[in-house]
C-alpha cells in the first residue's frame, strides 16, 4: 500500500520520513520528485571484479549540461537525503526522463528501511541525452496504503499513443522553485532572513498570505565586480571618516546601487515563479518586502528601515519592486542603521519576499511584554486599512489591550471585538510557541486575521526599576550626559527643570572659568546604598566643596538641606533602601552654598554693572526680606579706581576682587540671554554662580508630562522645531529615503537641508515634530531626543529609538529654546527673543 502525496508531507512533517531539502511543489500525486547531483562516476577499466575495488574517475556536471553517451554506465546520486525508519521506499525514472531514453536504475529500485542519506542512481542511455545538474529526474514512493488518493493531473493527462517528453515545459518552474523557495520548503535562514524564516514556521498554524523568496545570494551575485569593488571602497571611506560625511558617502552609495538591476536568468525565472505561486499576476495583488538577514533578530529589529512595495501587479512590476527593496539596503535609513550598530560591510545581507497582499478592513502591531511584563499581557494599536500609515509614524492609532477587549466591547470598539480577540488569541500562541515576547504585524479581511510578520521583542519602553547589584552611581547634574538607560523615576521632572534652565548657564560658567556649586544626579538601591565599597565611591563623589547638601526626590519632596556627611544616611530612610534592598532609586544633590553674601548682578544700559549684596543670604535678598547694598559701576572698561565711575559701600570691599569677573559673565549671559539678573554667593574667598533671571521675559520652566513614554532615557539639548510634514510623510510611507539627486531631487534635498540644519548645532538638539515619521530614522546618530506632538508607540521609529537608547515622548505644544526629556517628562525654558 502506497503514501499518497499528502500523507507523505504529514510524515515528514511527523518526522517519520526524511526528505530534506524539501520543496512542497515537488510533491506528486504518490511520490516525491528528487534531483540529479553534480557528480557523476564512471569506471575506468574494463572487466569490473566483484571481487577487487575498481578504478573510477569522478566528473563534475557544469550548469550547461553534460552528454550521456548511449551504452556507457553513470554512478550518479541524488541531492536529498532520503529514507525512513517507518516505511519501505521505492524509486523510479520520471517518466518524461524514460521518455527520452534514459534508465536511472537497472536493478535496485527498493530501499531498506532505515537507510537515510543520498541515494546512488544508475544511469543508462539509449540515445545521446544531455542532462543538467538539478534535474527532476526520479521519484521516491514510501509504501503502507493510507490517507487520500489525489489523482494525477498532470501534463501527460489524456494523452493518446506514444507520447515525447515535455521536460522542457517545466524547466523554468522547476528551477525556479529552487532558487526561490516557497513557505513550506526547507531553506536556510542565513539566506532567506528570520522575517521569511518566521513566516514559514508559523504557516503551518496561522493564516500567512501566500509567498515566496528572492534569497539574498541572488542579490549578492546581481552586482557586477565593479559595483562590488565601488561599494567596498565607499564603505571603507564611511568608516575611516567615522561617518563625518555621511550624506556624501550616502550619495555615492546610492549612485553606485541604482545601476543594480535583476539579472536577465534570475528575471526569466522570477516570472515562472510568481506565474505558478499566484497565477493571474496581472489581476492578483502582491505586496514586495524586503527580509535583512540581520533584521527581526533578538538582539535588534532593523525596524522598516528596509523597503516594502505594496500594491504591485505585473511582472514588470514585480521585478521593478525586488530592485527597489535591494536598493533600499543601500539607501540613508538602512546604511545609518548599520553603522550605528558598527557594521560597515559592503555585501548586501537581504532577501525579498513576494506576497499576496491583504487588503484589510483593519490592520495594526500588537506586542507582549511591551513593559518587561512577564505574564500574556497583549497591547494592541491598530488603524482601518493598511498599516503602513501606523508603521511609518504618521497615523494616530486605536490602541487597546487584552484586558480591556476581555471585559467586552465598548460602544467605541463592538465593531473591531471580535478581530481584537482573534488577534490577541494569535500573538498568544505565538509568544507561546516561540519561548519570548513578540512583535507582530496583522491584517485582518473577510477570511479573518492573518499573520503579516512576527519577531522577536527587541525592546521594551520602560527600563527596570531593580538590580540584584549593588548600584551607587552618580553623574554631574549640568555638565555630563546621562546614559539613556539611566532610569530618573520619581525625580525626572526635577531633573528636567534644573537641567532644561541652569544647564546651558552653568556649563557657560565653566567655559569663562566662573565657579559654580557642584551639583549630582544619584541612581542607588538599597545594596548599593549600604555596600562599603559602593558607599566609599559615592562618599568620594560627593565629598570637597561645601559641607551641606539640597536633595531633591521629586515634586512632592525636595529641596531637604542635610549635612554632606549624613546624605547616604538620609537616603536610605527617605526612601526605605535597606541592606538588601534591589529597588533603584534617584535623587538630585546639590551643593547647598550658604556663603557670607547673597550678590545680584544686572548689566545697566551697554557698559554699566549693578551689583547688590547682603549677608542675609541669597534668598533673603532674591525675596526682599533682607535690605541690601548696591555697588554702582557706569563703565566697567574705565575700571574701579574712579570714585566718579564706580560707588563702593565699605562692606563691598570684599567683592573688589571679583567685579572683573561679575561683568564679564553678566555681559555674556546679557548677550545670550537678553537683560538678566544673575545670582551669586560669596563663600570664604570664591564667588559661585548659582542661577539666573530674565528681566522683564519668560524664564520660567515649563514641565510638560507625556502621554506616552516613547523611548524611556534622559537628553537634554537645543529644541528644534522640524515642521517638513508633507515631506517627512512622503519619505516615511513613500519609497525609502534616498540621497542620489538623480532620482528625486526635492525629497532628497529637503532631507540633505534637514541634515545640515541639525548637525549645525554646536550640541545634539532635542528634535520637537508633530508625528514619529519613519525617516526621522536618518536623525538618530545626530540628535539628543525627540518630542512629538503625538503618535504610536509601537512603529518603526519608535522601536528603533527603544533600541538606539534614544529619549522620546509625545507631549503636544513644547515650545522654547532649551529641552530636557526626563523618563516621559520634557522641561524646557526659553532664550533671547522668546
Amino acid at each position: 500500500m502506497i503514501l499518497t502525496g499528502t500523507e507523505i508531507e504529514r510524515e515528514r512533517k511527523n518526522g517519520r520520513i526524511t526528505i530534506e531539502p524539501f520543496t512542497p511543489e515537488q510533491v506528486n500525486p504518490n511520490s516525491y520528485n528528487f534531483r540529479l547531483g553534480k557528480t557523476l562516476r564512471v569506471y575506468q577499466d574494463m572487466p569490473l571484479d566483484a571481487r577487487h575495488t575498481n578504478q573510477f574517475e569522478e566528473i563534475e556536471i557544469p550548469d550547461d549540461g553534460y552528454v550521456l553517451e548511449p551504452g556507457r554506465l553513470y554512478l550518479a546520486h541524488t541531492i536529498e537525503r532520503l529514507g525512513s525508519e517507518h516505511y519501505a521506499p521505492t524509486f523510479a525514472a520520471r517518466s518524461s526522463v524514460a521518455r527520452l531514453g534514459l534508465f536511472i536504475n537497472l536493478s535496485a529500485s527498493l530501499g531498506d528501511i532505515g537507510y537515510t542519506g543520498q541515494w546512488t542512481l544508475q544511469l543508462y542511455s539509449m540515445n545521446r541525452v544531455r542532462v543538467y545538474p538539478g534535474i527532476n529526474i526520479g521519484q521516491m514512493m514510501w509504501w503502507r496504503p493510507q490517507g487520500d488518493i489525489i489523482l494525477y493531473d498532470g501534463k501527460y493527462q489524456g494523452s493518446v499513443g506514444p507520447r515525447s517528453s515535455d521536460i522542457h515545459v517545466d524547466f523554468d518552474k522547476q528551477f525556479a522553485r529552487q532558487r526561490f523557495p516557497g513557505l513550506g520548503a526547507t531553506f536556510e535562514p542565513n539566506e532567506v532572513g528570520p522575517k521569511f524564516s518566521q513566516l514559514g514556521a508559523s504557516s503551518h498554524d496561522f493564516k500567512v498570505p501566500t509567498a515566496f523568496c528572492v534569497p539574498a545570494g541572488e542579490f549578492a551575485d546581481a552586482l557586477t565586480d565593479d559595483q562590488k569593488t565601488a561599494l567596498a571602497g565607499t564603505f571603507a571611506d564611511l568608516k575611516a571618516t567615522v561617518g563625518a560625511f555621511f550624506t556624501d558617502s550616502v550619495a555615492k552609495i546610492q549612485k553606485i546601487s541604482a545601476e543594480i538591476r535583476v539579472p536577465e536568468q534570475a528575471r526569466a525565472l522570477l516570472a515562472a515563479r510568481v506565474t505558478e505561486v499566484f497565477g493571474d499576476v496581472d489581476g492578483v495583488e502582491l505586496a514586495v518586502r524586503s527580509s535583512g538577514l540581520d533584521e527581526d533578530t533578538e538582539d535588534s529589529s532593523l525596524a522598516g528601515v528596509h523597503q516594502s512595495v505594496l500594491g504591485v501587479r505585473g511582472l514588470d512590476a514585480v521585478i521593478d519592486a525586488v530592485e527597489q527593496c535591494w536598493r533600499s539596503y543601500y539607501e540613508a535609513p538602512a546604511v545609518a542603521a548599520r553603522v550605528r550598530a558598527g557594521n560597515f560591510r559592503s555585501t548586501p545581507r537581504l532577501a525579498v519576499i513576494v506576497q499576496r497582499l491583504v487588503r484589510p478592513t483593519l490592520a495594526g502591531v500588537a506586542f507582549t511584554g511591551l513593559d518587561g511584563a512577564d505574564d500574556d499581557a497583549v497591547v494592541v494599536e491598530y488603524v482601518e486599512g493598511l498599516a503602513d500609515a501606523l508603521v511609518a509614524g504618521v497615523a494616530v492609532p486605536r490602541r487597546t489591550d487584552s484586558a480591556e477587549v476581555a471585559a467586552g466591547p465598548s460602544p467605541q470598539t463592538a465593531a473591531d471585538h471580535p478581530v481584537l480577540v482573534e488577534v490577541i488569541d494569535m500573538v498568544r500562541r505565538l509568544r507561546e510557541s516561540r519561548g519570548h515576547h513578540v512583535d507582530v504585524e496583522w491584517a485582518a479581511d473577510a477570511d479573518g486575521v492573518h499573520l503579516v510578520q512576527v519577531r522577536p521583542l527587541t525592546a521594551a519602553r520602560e527600563v527596570s526599576t531593580t538590580s540584584p547589584v549593588p548600584v551607587a552611581e552618580g553623574h554631574r547634574l549640568y555638565l555630563d550626559e546621562l546614559p539613556s538607560s539611566f532610569n530618573l523615576g520619581a525625580v525626572a521632572a526635577v531633573y528636567g527643570g534644573y537641567t532644561a534652565k541652569r544647564g546651558p548657564a552653568h556649563r557657560m560658567a565653566h567655559e569663562h572659568g566662573v565657579s559654580t556649586g557642584a551639583g549630582w544626579v544619584v541612581r542607588f538601591n538599597g545594596r548599593g546604598l549600604h555596600g562599603a565599597e559602593t558607599a566609599a565611591s559615592l562618599r568620594e563623589m560627593l565629598g570637597g566643596g561645601s559641607d551641606e547638601c539640597v536633595l531633591d526626590f521629586g515634586d512632592t519632596l525636595r529641596q531637604i538641606v542635610v549635612p554632606k556627611e549624613e546624605v547616604l544616611p538620609q537616603l536610605a530612610v527617605t526612601t526605605g533602601a535597606s541592606a538588601d534592598g534591589t529597588a533603584l532609586h534617584s535623587v538630585v544633590v546639590r551643593d547647598f552654598i550658604r556663603g557670607e553674601l547673597g550678590v545680584i548682578s544686572r548689566q545697566v544700559g551697554e557698559t554699566g554693572l549693578v551689583v547688590e549684596y547682603t549677608d542675609e543670604g541669597l534668598m533673603a535678598l532674591n525675596r526682599g526680606t533682607a535690605g541690601g547694598e548696591t555697588i554702582v559701576v557706569k563703565d566697567v572698561a574705565a575700571g574701579y579706581d574712579d570714585p566718579a565711575n564706580a560707588t563702593f559701600p565699605p562692606a563691598g570691599a570684599v567683592l573688589r576682587p571679583h567685579l572683573d569677573e561679575i561683568a564679564r559673565f553678566t555681559a555674556a549671559m546679557h548677550a545670550g540671554h537678553g537683560p538678566v539678573t544673575l545670582e551669586w554667593v560669596y563663600d570664604n574667598g570664591t564667588l559661585y554662580f548659582v542661577d539666573y533671571s530674565v528681566l522683564g521675559g519668560d524664564d520660567s520652566v515649563t514641565v510638560s508630562h507625556g502621554e506616552v513614554c516613547i523611548s524611556p532615557g534622559t537628553a537634554r539639548g537645543p529644541l528644534l522645531r522640524l515642521d517638513d510634514d508633507a515631506l517627512l510623510r512622503r519619505l516615511s510611507i513613500g519609497p525609502a529615503v534616498s540621497i542620489d539627486k538623480s532620482q528625486d531631487v526635492s525629497e532628497h534635498e529637503g532631507l540633505a537641508r534637514i541634515l545640515e540644519l541639525v548637525s549645525s548645532y554646536d550640541e545634539k538638539p532635542v528634535i520637537s515634530a508633530s508625528r514619529p515619521y519613519a525617516v526621522l530614522s536618518v536623525l538618530i546618530e545626530h540628535v539628543a531626543g525627540f518630542v512629538f506632538d503625538q503618535g504610536s508607540a509601537l512603529g518603526h521609529l519608535a522601536i528603533l529609538l527603544r533600541e538606539a537608547r534614544i529619549p522620546a515622548v509625545t507631549a503636544a505644544g513644547i515650545t522654547g529654546a532649551e529641552a530636557v526629556i526626563s523618563d516621559g517628562t520634557v522641561a524646557t525654558t526659553g532664550r533671547k527673543g522668546e
